[in-house]
Formats: C-alpha cells, structure tokens, sequence
C-alpha cells in the first residue's frame, strides 16, 4: 500500500500504511521525502542525528509514524487515516525566519466569485492581508 507525504509542499507517493488512526511509512519513504534516513544511532540528515532512543513513539514495528517524527522534529503534522494523507509542515527555523522578515510566504486564493488570486498579483503595492474566522 502507498500513502500520500506532502513535505515542505511537495507530494510523495511512499510505501506504507494507516493503522490505528496514525499513518505510517518505510524507512525508505521517509527518506526519499524528507531526506532524514532511520540509522543504527538514529534518524539522522546530514551531520545531525536525532538518537533512537527519542523515536520510542516514532517507531511501530518496521514502520516510521509520520506524527511521531513530526514531534521529534518539532514540525507541525496534519493527519488524514480515511484518505491516507499526512502533511508534515515546514521547519520551525524556517518558519521563524519568514515570520521576522515580515515578508509573506506566496499563497493564492479565490475571491468572492471563485477567481484566483494570488499575492503576487498586488506586488510593489502595498497590501492589507486580514484574516478572519467565524470560530
């Protein structure tokens, strides 16, 4: 079986599975779509390694949880189980960084009449972005 891992906003297609409402994927798939490979001493990208013993609730049999990496991670996850889709969010780094910078990530909406409109369409304007819910 596949499931859906959308990293960073790019979509893999990865082996794995949904089991007990958590969606879990190979070692592999984790890999190829997040670069951070489950080593003997860990789950390590590059020179950082986070220590095996942190990924206790990471780890189900020979599967990786997409939301227990998350947490080690310190990303934000967004789990579907019925349609078989986590989406793992950007690094807290990252996301920080965008924030200090006060510049807005590009983003596209519709309008009132379903049109799309995007950021980028009002650029070297000056722009009000409000948000509002009703909850």
């Amino acid at each position: 079986m596949t499931v859906t891992l959308v990293v960073d906003g790019a979509v893999h297609e990865v082996p794995g599975e949904v089991r007990d409402g958590s969606v879990l994927v190979t070692p592999e798939g984790l890999h190829a779509a997040t670069g951070w490979a489950l080593e003997p001493e860990g789950l390590c990208r590059g020179d950082v390694c986070i220590p095996r013993y942190r990924l206790a609730d990471a780890l189900a049999d020979a599967l990786v949880d997409v939301a227990g990496v998350g947490a080690v991670l310190g990303r934000a996850v967004a789990v579907e189980p019925a349609a078989s889709i986590a989406v793992l969010a950007g690094a807290p780094d990252d996301l920080g960084a965008t924030i200090t910078s006060g510049d807005a990530p590009a983003f596209t909406l519709p309008d009132l009449d379903g049109n799309p409109v995007a950021l980028s369409d009002f650029a070297g304007r000056k722009k009000l972005l409000l948000a509002w819910s009703s909850w």
